[in-house]
This record gives structure tokens, C-alpha cells and sequence, in this order.
């Protein structure tokens, strides 16, 4: 067996708390650096200069799905259950997907030849195309440090790549170079992230790389079922982008764009949980179904207590934060991220249960799922971006709109999915009492909506955490739990700090 294994002398619990610290330590930095894009990109580049960065990123993150054909999550579950294949399976899935890259990069000359958008546009799509290689290059190495359980490689890559791209942005910015120079940068923090797992990967388990072509066909096939979840779930996530600048225009995709930005830098505690959890759930699925239940259960109270928080928190600071951020110019994006604040709270549930459901082997009954979500989707945004334009002048609304309503769908349906008693009535107790610790939140923070948005932050932060204290809404073990993990955390942020 080549390379190091997973420590196995650590219980899962151990292995969980090392990796969600890591994760959680590396998205602090990065959520604040992200937020710095989200502020300097739209005040340099306006509404049409980020909807033309959005509208490149859905176009790559849809083609991306053939690119990576299913097989991040693959090779996760794989390397979890059988660290010795790690070697073999890096090198014939990096063979793989260059080769897939090639295909999707003809499609997409044909795609932007017959939609006729601007020469900039298409400059911006084809060199954001440069970055998304590399990134789907470093994808396959983190999702087998993923699987080894080695977080800490994947946060430092993640930490470095996002100081590349907001270094070398703020110097473009300043320069006045313009959108062709932004999506280059991202090309550059690809690179450097791919070295960086590369490296300590190659120490571990020596990458086999050759064109073995029987292996190949073997991914292909072993790819096939969970290639179809990503092709839906991409293909949801994204359209809302895609059809808005079909019907609006590029300033529509631009407020749209902000808004779903913040939004998705407020997904940092599911990603971080499912990211943390899901090799162990995999595993658990084989070894001890009883311990992946009480599992899923304790990860479905923790975000349930999070998500009410910060989704109804950001209804509240909604339209003053987008002002304090972008301006006046992007004021009509503030009741868009008001409703995605609404989503949220669906959202982290819903990773949550999709991730669990790809563990326990039924990938085939969520990608039905997210299927339904794209047709959804599409039928609901060719209805309501018209009708918000025409009503509100913000067809953009229309799209969060066609969310929330697709992402609650969703979670009835997932909850459904469930193998029968992973949750139980404790769970729907906790998510009860959540709803109410946020509605006394709202009522404390409602009047205060429309001053600096500090103050409604401030008292979000003392009533919230104090309703749910109160209204027991946490179990003990829970909460020491989180008390463990804070004094984690602040421990290494001291240790750095000295």
C-alpha cells in the first residue's frame, strides 16, 4: 500500500472536530477575502462589468459538469474506504478529465458562436475557461485529500489561492485594467493551488499518472451515477444566471450577481460540516449505520440553529448592507439578497441532506430530485423574470424568487428520501424552537432595519444565541460541542497571531 494512511488510532469524532477546525480556521480567512471581492469587483466594474464575470462562471460551471463526470465525490468515497487506490485513481482521473476538458471546450466554441455576445463577453468566458482547467485539475486532488481526511492541505490551498486573487485584483483594480485582467487572476490562484495539493499529496501516495484506457472506461462507468446529480444540481444553481441575461440583460445578471455572491459566502458552515463529515459518513454507511444516524441527526441541529440565525438576519440587514457595500447604484439587488436570505435557511439543510444521501448510496433518488429542481427552475424563471421586470423593474427578483420556491421543494422532498429513523421527533422539536428564537430575533432587531447596519447585527447577536440558550434548543452534548470548537479556533488564531 503506497503512501500514509488515514490516521486510523483517531475515533470519528476526533477526525471530524481536526478537519471542521481546519475547514472552519481556512474559511474565516477566505470568507473575509471573498467579501473583499464582493465589495471592490462591483464598485470598479458596475453592474454590466459583473454580469459579465457571472455569466462566464455559469457557462464553465455547467460545463464543468461534463469535465468532472462525477467523479470528486467518487474519489472521495473511494479514497475513505480504500486509502491504497488513492495513487492509481488521482492519476487516471487528472488523465480523464484533461481529455473531457478539450471536448467541453469545442462545445462551448459553438455555444458562444451562435448566442452572439459581445467580443468582451467572449473574451471574458474563454479566459475564464484557462482557470476553470486548473481548478477542475486541483478538484480531483482535493477530493482525495477530502477522502484521506487530510483537510488542513485543502484549507491552505484555499487560503492561498484567495489571497492570490484578491492581491493580484486589487492591483488590476488600481492599474484600471478591466474584466479581462480579473478573470485571468483566477487562472493564476488555480496554479498555485493545484502545486499546493499537489505536493503533499505526491508524498503521501505517488500519483500513477497514464493513459490506461480500461481504467478510464472503469471511471467513466463509476462516474455515471453521480455525474447526473452534479449535471442537475449545476444545471439549478446556475440557470437562474443564464436565463436572466437572456431575458433582461447584463445589469440584470449584475444585481443578480452580488446578491448570490454574499449568499454563497454565507455557506460557509455547511460547507465546512458536510465537508468535514461526509468521508466519515461514507464510511459509517459500511461499518456502523446506528452511528452515521446519531451523526446525521447532531449535523441536522447544528445547522438548523445556524441557518435560522443568519438567513433571518440577513432579511433584516438586506437592502442597507447592499447600500453600504455597493451603492446606490445596486440598490434594487437588496431585496433580492432579502429573499435569499429566506433560501438560506433551506440551502444549508439541503447540502446537508444531499451529501447524506450520496453517502448511503442513493444518489440515483437525489439526482431525480435535482432534476426536478432544473425543470422547476426553468419554468419557474421564464414566468417570474418577465413578471418582475415588467412590475418591479427587477426581473433579477424573479430569479431569487424561482429559488426559494425550488429550494423548499426540495427539502420536503429530500426529508422524504431519508432512510426511515435517521431523524426523529428531537429533530423537529429543535427546528421548531430555532423558528422561534428567530422570530423574537426579528421582532428585537425589525425596528432598527434601517439604520447602519451594525446596530441590527449587534442586537441579532445578543438575542439570538440568549433565545436559544433559553428555550433549551440544544442538546448538552451539543453545546459543548460548540464550545469546544470555538476554543479550538481560538486557540490557533492566538498561536498565529504569535
Amino acid at each position: 500500500m503506497a503512501g500514509a494512511p488515514v490516521q486510523r488510532g483517531m475515533s470519528d469524532g476526533q477526525r471530524i472536530r481536526r478537519n471542521a477546525t481546519h475547514l472552519l480556521s481556512s474559511q474565516l480567512v477566505t470568507w473575509v477575502l471573498a467579501l473583499l471581492l464582493a465589495v471592490f469587483l462591483p464598485r470598479h466594474l458596475g453592474a454590466e462589468g459583473v454580469g459579465k464575470l457571472n455569466l462566464a462562471n455559469s457557462l464553465w460551471a455547467m460545463a464543468a459538469v461534463g469535465i468532472a463526470f462525477g467523479l470528486d465525490t467518487f474519489l472521495v468515497k473511494e479514497t475513505a474506504r480504500e486509502p491504497g487506490r488513492a495513487s492509481e485513481l488521482v492519476g487516471d482521473a487528472l488523465v480523464l478529465r484533461i481529455g473531457l476538458y478539450l471536448v467541453a471546450l469545442v462545445l462551448m466554441l459553438g455555444y458562444v458562436a451562435l448566442a452572439g455576445y459581445s467580443s468582451d463577453t467572449v473574451a471574458v468566458i474563454f479566459i475564464f475557461g484557462v482557470s476553470t482547467l486548473l481548478y477542475q485539475c486541483t478538484a480531483v486532488l482535493g477530493a482525495a485529500v477530502q477522502g484521506l481526511e487530510q483537510m488542513q492541505f485543502v484549507s491552505r490551498g484555499n487560503i492561498v489561492g484567495k489571497l492570490v486573487i484578491v492581491g493580484l485584483c486589487l492591483v488590476v483594480l488600481w492599474l484600471d485594467y478591466g474584466v479581462r485582467w480579473i478573470a485571468a487572476t483566477y487562472s493564476i490562484a488555480a496554479l498555485l493551488n493545484f502545486v499546493l495539493l499537489y505536493r503533499p499529496l505526491s508524498r503521501m501516495h505517488p500519483i500513477s499518472i497514464g493513459i490506461r484506457v480500461e481504467h478510464l472506461r472503469g471511471l467513466l462507468r463509476s462516474g455515471l451515477p453521480y455525474v447526473l446529480s452534479s449535471a442537475f444540481l449545476v444545471a439549478y444553481q446556475q440557470l437562474d444566471t443564464v436565463i436572466i441575461s437572456w431575458l433582461v440583460d447584463e445589469r440584470a445578471v449584475g444585481l443578480y450577481g452580488v446578491s448570490a455572491q454574499l449568499f454563497g459566502t454565507l455557506l460557509f458552515m455547511p460547507t465546512i460540516l458536510t465537508g468535514a463529515i461526509f468521508p466519515t459518513m461514507s464510511r459509517m454507511q459500511l461499518e456502523s449505520p446506528e452511528q452515521l444516524r446519531q451523526l446525521m441527526r447532531r449535523s441536522f441541529d447544528l445547522l438548523v440553529v445556524f441557518s435560522v440565525s443568519i438567513g433571518l438576519g440577513l432579511l433584516i440587514v438586506a437592502q442597507p448592507l447592499v447600500r453600504l457595500l455597493y451603492g446606490e447604484a445596486f440598490a434594487p439587488s437588496g431585496v433580492i439578497l432579502s429573499v435569499m436570505g429566506l433560501v438560506l435557511i433551506v440551502t444549508y439543510l439541503n447540502m446537508l441532506v444531499g451529501q447524506f444521501l450520496i453517502a448511503v448510496d442513493r444518489q440515483k433518488a437525489w439526482s431525480v430530485v435535482l432534476a426536478g429542481a432544473a425543470v422547476a427552475t426553468l419554468a419557474l424563471d421564464l414566468l417570474l423574470v418577465p413578471l418582475c421586470e415588467a412590475r418591479f423593474q427587477n426581473g433579477a427578483l424573479g430569479g431569487a424568487i424561482s429559488f426559494l420556491l425550488t429550494e423548499v421543494a426540495m427539502l420536503g422532498i429530500g426529508l422524504r428520501l431519508l432512510p426511515a429513523g435517521t431523524l426523529n421527533a428531537a429533530n423537529a422539536v429543535t427546528a421548531a424552537k430555532s423558528l422561534v428564537a428567530g422570530a423574537i430575533m426579528v421582532a428585537a432587531t425589525w425596528w432598527s432595519r434601517h439604520l447602519f447596519v451594525g446596530i441590527p447585527i449587534v442586537i441579532g447577536m445578543l438575542v439570538y444565541p440568549a433565545a436559544v440558550l433559553l428555550l433549551r434548543t440544544l442538546s448538552p452534548e451539543d453545546t459543548a460541542l460548540l464550545r469546544g470548537a470555538v476554543a479550538k479556533i481560538r486557540g490557533r488564531v492566538t498561536r498565529t497571531g504569535e
